[in-house]
């Protein structure tokens, strides 16, 4: 409060901003002739006619010819991958045969309570 009273008393409540009459009305006039007269500086981004920043539209074919590169890149990349066969031809065939499949055997000697003693002892009685 201190700062607004202090304020108001050195400029008062007058807007000391003003604003010539009509200055608005022929503004945009104005403007364009001084744009028509100095031309547009080199670099800017100014926007065409089209719409889209004057330098977005000078490096299109640069983002052509990255995206032209990263499309090729990651094609090559999937064909190896794909293209590339097991190390051997036998590789595929030891690796299933060493990854026996799960035949339930575990799970049945758990739920009739049956521990490695038990198994042997039933192979080796003769039934």
């Amino acid at each position: 409060m201190k700062e607004e009273k202090y304020i108001i008393e050195k400029a008062g409540r007058a807007n000391p901003f003003r604003v010539p009459d009509g200055y608005f009305d022929t503004l945009a006039a104005q403007v364009m002739a001084r744009v028509d007269r100095e031309g547009v500086p080199a670099g800017s981004l100014c926007v065409s006619p089209a719409g889209r920043p004057a330098k977005v539209r000078a490096l299109r074919p640069v983002y052509y010819a990255a995206a032209s590169v990263c499309a090729l890149l990651l094609s090559a990349a999937v064909y190896l991958h794909f293209a590339s066969g097991p190390a051997a031809p036998g590789a595929a065939q030891a690796v299933a045969a060493a990854q026996a499949p799960d035949d339930g055997f575990d799970e049945a000697a758990d739920y009739v309570m049956l521990d490695n003693q038990d198994i042997y002892a039933c192979l080796s009685s003769d039934y």
